[in-house]
């Protein structure tokens, strides 16, 4: 990670050192974005061990809960067991017993108390199935019990884990940003100064105009006034030929539409995923969808030109956009940080900011990602990995 970081810093170093107004064109954000995944890519492993992480975490989950479960349905028959058998006891010994022979007596090995249960069942004709079953459910509480404090150390060691390497991807995903924001904003800076100058052009032909036209107006009266202080007795001035002034008009060309076939990457920015579809999930779920991990706040945008059908913030999926692209598919863009300036409803053209990146929901806090479904003709879901990947490197 520190080798990643300093590549990344001597990168941003050299963006910087790029002159003003260096003409920094689409062409050239793209090669900067595939040379920033390719410097994240120095990560990708860390990315797929918190991937892996993440869906052990989810069976532990799953593991722990049904372990809980289990054992708290091995108290209610533990409790139930016992209370017959303590009733049997006090017929046998009226009272005179203590609990401690009893407890004896069910905790004797499967050999050592024939001759208790004999008895039992020769005074109050009791079944002695009923002490090996209360004695087989101790034993499997027992091994439940143990497994269950095993899987609730091993999910803290991997919740330490995943977060230490989290933090590390982040400080990565973070360095990587600041590059790909700073050429965008060289672009930006470029693209105003190409305004600014194309304004000055215009203006500078405006009035180079207006002197023209001024200096033919000034000509024009000379040569009237020339002409008329003439002899006009012994002079005669023929008319002058029709003369047709042809006029042309020189139309700017449309701005060329956006390319919208070829779809655009949904995080504008430096980010990490791997193929986690089916992975385990909290709840028992599957997962279905691709989590693109991210820096916090990074630009999360169109990946076709299409509509925003609606805005959610649930307990799930944190705050999320429903979009369906032109083409008539959906995605589904959940856990952002916030929604941009736009509307339920509103068509938006390829690349537009639509959110930004972030852990609402049930994302945990130290891992931004986002979680992005793809639902081919608006219906199931379906594997988005090859297409992010095509789109994002």
């Amino acid at each position: 990670m520190k080798h990643t970081a300093r590549t990344l810093s001597a990168l941003l170093a050299l963006v910087v050192a790029i002159p003003a107004f260096a003409q920094v064109t689409d062409e050239d954000i793209d090669q900067a974005r595939r040379e920033v995944n390719r410097i994240v890519a120095e990560s990708q492993e860390l990315g797929a061990a918190i991937q892996e992480t993440w869906a052990r975490q989810a069976e532990l989950e799953a593991e722990i809960a049904e372990l809980q479960a289990s054992i708290e349905h091995a108290h209610v028959q533990l409790a139930e067991l016992r209370g017959r058998v303590e009733e049997v006891a006090v017929e046998m010994y009226m009272g005179s017993t203590s609990a401690s022979n009893l407890t004896a007596l069910l905790a004797a090995s499967d050999g050592g108390n024939g001759a208790g249960l004999s008895y039992l069942k020769e005074v109050n004709g009791f079944d002695a199935d009923v002490i090996n079953q209360l004695r087989v459910f101790r034993r499997e509480l027992d091994r439940q019990t143990e497994r269950l404090a095993e899987a609730s150390a091993e999910q803290q060691i991997l919740a330490a884990e995943m977060e230490e390497m989290a933090a590390g991807l982040q400080e990565d995903l973070v360095a990587a940003q600041e590059v790909y924001d700073q050429l965008i904003e060289q672009q930006r800076r470029e693209e105003e100064e190409r305004r600014r100058q194309e304004e000055e052009r215009r203006r500078r032909e405006a009035e180079e105009r207006a002197r023209a036209e001024e200096a033919a107006r000034q000509a024009t009266s000379t040569t009237t006034t020339t002409a008329t202080s003439s002899d006009a007795t012994t002079a005669t001035i023929a008319p002058s030929p029709t003369t047709t002034v042809v006029t042309t008009t020189t139309t700017a060309p449309a701005p060329p539409l956006p390319a919208t076939s070829g779809g655009t990457c949904p995080v504008a920015g430096a980010v990490s995923f791997t193929d986690s579809w089916g992975d385990p999930r909290s709840g028992g779920r599957s997962h279905r969808g691709v989590d693109m991990i991210a820096a916090r706040g990074t630009p999360i945008v169109a990946i076709y030109s299409g509509t925003i059908r609606r805005f959610s913030n649930s307990s799930l999926g944190g705050k999320s956009i429903y979009f369906m692209s032109d083409a008539g598919d959906q995605y589904y863009y959940a856990h952002l940080d916030g929604f941009a300036d736009v509307s339920a409803g509103q068509h938006v053209a390829q690349g537009t900011v639509i959110g930004y990146n972030g852990s609402t929901g049930n994302a945990p806090s130290w891992l931004p990602h986002l979680h992005f479904e793809y639902h081919p003709g608006g219906g199931s879901a379906i594997n988005p990995y090859p297409l992010v990947k095509r789109l994002c490197g």
